[in-house]
């Protein structure tokens, strides 16, 4: 991409500030692409997702099968009927650790999606972290806009207030989902913070810190031990998409 290409797309940048609070970080965002009606889409904590629709039956996903966010979302991805991003979880996230909020009949959105939420108090990654997460992406929804190499997201600044067991070493990260490759590699870290309103600034001098062309920052509070449900806890991501 030349200069010229890059000044433009800088030009033309949307600014987002997102915030997740408990319990509403977006795991996966499911989207129906049949012809018929959907009658329901189930989750069951631990258990199960289940969409039944008029043209494709009952499809069942079960997270003792598929364990991982990124066996779910393939495996989901190969249904004729829907279509399904993972967007404020890793691909190595489990599913069969209560990650999901309660039992429930998900209701359509105004914008046509089904979205399963992250248990904040409850979901761990691979290595059994409590996890707290938002994604910086450049389209957050199935079937829209897709990066396709020539978009990209800049992080200004993340504001957080996360309930941890305690300040731990890494505790705050981002990773850089890179689209091509399909890994997710942390690019920076620190040390949390426990319960009190906290500012990781990359805009100092004008700099921000940029995901490659195509690529996604996720920005993750995580605790070895617990991570408690709590009215002052907040993430708050500002970022640019171009």
């Amino acid at each position: 991409m030349n200069a010229n290409s890059i000044s433009v797309k800088q030009g033309l940048a949307q600014g987002v500030s997102a915030t997740v609070l408990d319990d509403t970080p977006v795991a996966i965002r499911l989207k129906y692409i049949g012809t018929g009606t959907v009658t329901s889409v189930v989750l069951t904590t631990a258990v199960d997702l289940e969409m039944i629709t008029s043209d494709g039956g009952t499809e069942t996903f079960l997270f003792s099968t598929y364990t991982t966010m990124a066996t779910l979302v393939d495996k989901i991805n190969e249904s004729a009927y829907w279509e399904v991003i993972l967007l404020d979880a890793l691909r190595t996230d489990q599913t069969d650790n209560s990650d999901f909020v309660e039992d429930l009949t998900l209701a359509i959105s105004d914008a046509g999606f089904y979205d399963c939420l992250v248990d904040t108090s409850v979901a761990q990654n691979s290595d059994g972290d409590f996890i707290y997460t938002y994604r910086c992406t450049y389209d957050r929804d199935p079937g829209g806009e897709k990066p396709k190499g020539s978009h990209r997201v800049r992080l200004s600044e993340v504001l957080y207030n996360v309930d941890v067991n305690g300040a731990e070493a890494k505790g705050f990260q981002i990773l850089e989902w890179d689209a091509a490759a399909k890994t997710e590699t942390i690019i920076y870290q620190k040390v949390s913070i426990n319960a009190t309103d906290a500012t990781v600034n990359f805009a100092s001098g004008n700099k921000t810190l940029d995901a490659g062309f195509g690529n996604d920052l996720i920005v993750r509070v995580k605790d070895t031990t617990s991570i408690s449900d709590a009215d002052a806890n907040y993430l708050i991501a500002s970022y640019d998409r171009e």
